[in-house]
């Protein structure tokens, strides 16, 4: 049983039977004598810590510094050999010649180191001495090699796969060119330019895109600039998410796109509108686009229902022209009652079309 952490590592070596057999007023020193040979070899320590009580005991501390001198002496040499020899050194100490211990440290001293090296081993083990330090000095060059051969491997990978993407553009560019209309070319081939040097994945994606938004006019040649600056942006960032982007695949891309279309909105002239066929219709009507009417009637009689945006024109005025036809449509059958028709006002018609050609009429 351990002494226990009151006295720090040192309890890992001392029992407390062997610290009992050390007299109060010597603990302290045999403790520390303990840890100091321990820092040498835990094994050395261990067994200390069961000799010294022994010489503690003889009261003689010549003696006691005598044996740590020697312990240190040998175990200089080989801790192995350091352990045998206090163990025995006690039971010699006892022995009527005093000389007999110094002896035997000698033996064993010389025993364990053998004979001085001779010049060729002294400078084979220069040149060892040497070599290894050369190679501890290689270790961080060998470490940064390691690093720029993955480095340079992941990015032979990425390469391989820009040319992938790169050959795939090659063989899909041309029929998406056949399908564009030819005043939008131009502006096509240099934003899709753009867009494959930054990554040639997400101009695949961009060409198809494009395509679509020059086609319908759903973005005029500078707004499809903008569109693919932002677009690049976003690639910079993060690839995927860039990607996601320029196949309209992301709401950020969808709110851009929403900011750059052109034409007139029917936002911005609705009030105007609602003026215009509240006063043709003499009645209080509300202007509602084509996107708000989820869960309503499209035709009634206390609105007109309009597209979001006008882009028949590229003009703004000639779009809110086309607003004020719409919108005086739309008025007009509210004035004139077409909504308010009911089968109930000509009750009398119905009687007699069901009299003539029957129920089914």
């Amino acid at each position: 049983m351990t002494f226990g952490p009151a006295v720090g590592n040192v309890g890992m070596y001392v029992a407390r039977e062997m610290l009992a057999a050390v007299p109060d007023a010597q603990r302290q020193a045999y403790l520390r004598m303990v840890e100091e040979i321990s820092e040498l070899k835990y094994q050395l320590g261990v067994e200390v810590a069961r000799q010294l009580p022994r010489l503690l005991a003889e009261q003689d501390q010549d003696l006691v510094a005598r044996y740590l001198t020697q312990v240190r002496q040998i175990a200089g040499v080989g801790w192995k050999s350091g352990v045998e020899v206090a163990k025995q050194l006690p039971d010699l100490y006892e022995a009527p010649d005093p000389a007999l211990a110094e002896s035997y440290v000698q033996i064993i001293a010389d025993a364990t180191q053998g004979p001085p090296e001779d010049t060729e081993t002294a400078q084979l083990a220069s040149e060892l001495d040497g070599l290894e330090r050369a190679l501890r000095e290689m270790e961080p060059k060998v470490k940064r090699a390691q690093e720029l051969k993955a480095l340079l491997a992941a990015r032979d990978r990425r390469d391989e796969k820009r040319r992938k993407h790169a050959v795939e553009l090659a063989s899909v560019l041309p029929p998406i060119l056949a399908r564009l209309r030819p005043r939008y070319r131009q502006i096509f081939l240099e934003q899709v330019r753009l867009v494959a040097a930054a990554d040639p994945e997400a101009s695949l994606e961009a060409a198809d895109t494009l395509l679509d938004l020059l086609n319908g006019e759903r973005v005029s040649a500078e707004g499809a600039s903008e569109w693919v600056a932002r677009g690049l942006a976003v690639l910079d960032r993060n690839k995927e998410v860039g990607r996601g982007y320029f196949r309209l695949g992301s709401k950020y891309a969808l709110e851009v796109l929403d900011e750059l279309k052109e034409g007139l909105a029917l936002k911005d002239v609705a009030r105007v509108l609602k003026l215009y066929a509240t006063a043709l219709s003499g009645r209080d009507v509300a202007i509602r686009g084509t996107h708000q009417m989820e869960g309503l009637d499209a035709f009634g009689a206390d609105h007109v229902v309009l597209p979001p945006d006008m882009r028949f024109f590229d003009e703004d005025e000639k779009n809110f022209i086309a607003y004020k036809v719409a919108t005086a449509h739309g008025a007009g059958r509210i004035e004139f009652g077409t909504y308010d028709f009911s089968l109930v006002d000509i009750s009398g018609e119905v009687d007699a079309l069901r009299a003539r050609y029957g129920s089914a009429a």
